[in-house]
């Protein structure tokens, strides 16, 4: 035994290899090896830098596009290519659009790599995902503020866990705005899956999920993980009476049914910032720079003019579009796309030009109003009792 190890210590580092490589790996069973690159491939999705992949690919995607538009517009004039990387680049805007009518599905499915030892999705995985989901959002409806320079900071994330999503299964993040307040945002996404069976799931009827005022005191259900009522949540003390409840809140968000008939396996409430480096941006200057609009009046509607009661679109845009036009550089038709002097000039406004515009004069804040804007205060009681839980979290 002793001349062994003298003969192993004896042998160099290259020599040692060559005969771990050539001999041990030799004895190993043919099945043994394969499962170990079975193993190694089925990680595939958690392999080093895969998540980032994941996260930037839209951005990559969009590049893309506009490469490929370049190239397609190679021989035409000057003035026309202009005109058409101007087209394109407003065509990112949901112009017309109402925030809380955006719904951005992010599709993935239960990978064993994200799944634990009970063969469902492991509740760790589920932010995982979500930094994708959130990350297409924000491309989504804010890609002007993305482009020059913006980012979107995550506060605080809530999950309640509903129901199991096996492994294997396919599931998509749902995301919408709840509401926001002059500094957060607060994301709401549904972790849905389609429900199995050949027929068809009729769509349930939406509930009334008018979200009550802040002093109102909730009792929220308590569901199991297969989505059973169990029965009320813990009471609470009268001593709490005077302090929205988080739990009741969050309910009124469990109980909406999706319009097409999914099951909701799991709900997240993300409070995110709007930041351009360390300066804080309103999220409504974030969503009206982009198009975001409430509806044309509805006294426009009644008059019989049909052009004013028209929807607003990129066709009929709002009335604030010609100021955002003008800010972002491409207010005439013939103008090119925007150049880095003007999108400093837009980055400047979004950091700091908007303070000097007086309150009653903030046009992203008209925008905004009407149905947008009570549908804002709906839920913002939510997003008030998350903050208030948070802080009073920090104090225990």
């Amino acid at each position: 035994m002793q001349a062994l190890l003298q003969t192993f210590s004896s042998l160099s580092a290259t020599d040692l290899t060559g005969l771990l490589t050539s001999r041990t790996l030799h004895f190993i069973p043919r099945l043994a090896k394969y499962f170990v690159i079975f193993l190694f491939l089925v990680q595939i999705r958690s392999w080093p830098l895969t998540w980032h992949y994941r996260v930037w690919k839209p951005v990559f995607v969009l590049r893309g596009k506009f490469l490929l538009l370049r190239i397609a517009n190679t021989f035409r004039s000057k003035e026309e290519r202009k005109k058409k990387n101007l087209e394109w680049l407003e065509g990112l805007s949901k112009v017309g659009t109402n925030p809380f009518d955006l719904s951005i599905a992010y599709k993935s499915w239960a990978g064993p790599d994200d799944c634990d030892f009970n063969l469902h999705l492991s509740n760790s995985s589920y932010p995982k995902h979500l930094d994708s989901a959130r990350f297409v959002y924000a491309l989504e409806c804010a890609p002007t503020f993305l482009r020059v320079g913006g980012w979107l900071g995550l506060g605080a994330t809530h999950f309640s866990f509903l129901r199991e999503i096996p492994m294997f299964s396919h599931y998509e993040m749902r995301t919408t705005i709840l509401s926001w307040d002059h500094k957060w945002m607060l994301a709401v996404t549904r972790y849905v899956t389609k429900p199995k069976g050949k027929g068809k799931k009729t769509p349930a009827k939406p509930a009334d999920t008018a979200v009550p005022s802040a002093g109102t005191v909730l009792s929220a259900s308590l569901h199991t993980a297969n989505g059973v009522n169990t029965g009320t949540s813990t009471p609470i003390p009268s001593s709490a009476s005077s302090a929205p409840s988080t739990n009741g809140l969050i309910a009124q968000l469990l109980e909406r049914p999706e319009p097409d008939g999914a099951i909701v396996n799991c709900i997240a409430v993300s409070e995110v910032v709007c930041k351009i480096g360390r300066i804080t941006i309103p999220p409504a200057l974030v969503y009206a720079m982009d198009g975001f609009c409430c509806a044309p009046p509805a006294t426009a509607e009644s008059s019989g003019d049909e052009k004013a009661s028209k929807a607003y679109s990129r066709e009929n845009p709002p009335p604030h579009w010609e100021r955002v036009r003008a800010l972002r550089g491409d207010a005439h038709s013939n103008a090119s796309a925007p150049s880095k002097a003007t999108l400093k000039a837009l980055r400047d406004f979004y950091t700091h030009g908007w303070r000097d515009v007086p309150e009653g004069e903030r046009w992203w804040e008209q925008a905004l109003g009407g149905e947008v804007e009570e549908r804002r205060l709906k839920g913002l009681p939510i997003l008030q009792a998350l903050r208030q839980g948070m802080e009073g979290a920090r104090a225990i």
